[in-house]
């Protein structure tokens, strides 16, 4: 959510459809967004794609924005959804996707749980990667998606639940 000075300022330039402050805007926040691209795509080029395709939407739509104290949740969503649509356009091609190959335990781990959050429906993963990996609050996921947020709730309950069974070798379906 957008509430400082500066916020408020660089909004007002990307609502007057200024390209260089959508562009500002998204390279102060990069790194968050491209570890949510990475989440879902695990490919740089993609990850390249979806910032463009992103920062051409927010400069074309923000028109369509209806409250500025949800841009910020307006800007995600969608992001999330171009990266669903490369997902979906890759999948459907059964194109074969390479990882690059980084020698660092962290990095391995990560990648390790990556691989258990891609086993999840995606209705749960996406909750469980916006509320543990980015650090929304419910709230702001229930804004996101257009869900109640007793149903985020429930829905991350169930994801954990399920993700600690995929984690115990088990299948997520057992839970």
């Amino acid at each position: 959510m957008i509430t400082s000075i500066s916020g408020d300022k660089i909004l007002k330039k990307i609502k007057k459809q200024d390209m260089n402050a959508v562009i500002d805007w998204f390279t102060a926040r990069q790194s968050k967004y491209y570890k949510l691209g990475w989440s879902y795509l695990k490919n740089h080029q993609d990850v390249e794609d979806v910032f463009h395709n992103t920062i051409m939407k927010v400069h074309d739509k923000i028109g369509q924005l209806k409250e500025e104290q949800y841009f910020e949740s307006w800007v995600t969503s969608i992001f999330i959804n171009e990266c669903r649509a490369i997902y979906r356009k890759r999948r459907s091609s059964s194109l074969d996707v390479q990882q690059d190959s980084v020698n660092n335990p962290t990095f391995q781990s990560d990648l390790e749980m990556l691989e258990d959050l891609d086993r999840l429906d995606e209705k749960y993963r996406e909750l469980i990667m916006l509320r543990y990996l980015q650090g929304y609050s419910q709230k702001e996921i229930a804004t996101i998606f257009k869900l109640p947020v007793g149903t985020v709730k429930s829905r991350l309950y169930r994801g954990l639940l399920m993700l600690r069974k995929i984690i115990e070798g088990g299948e997520a379906d057992d839970v």
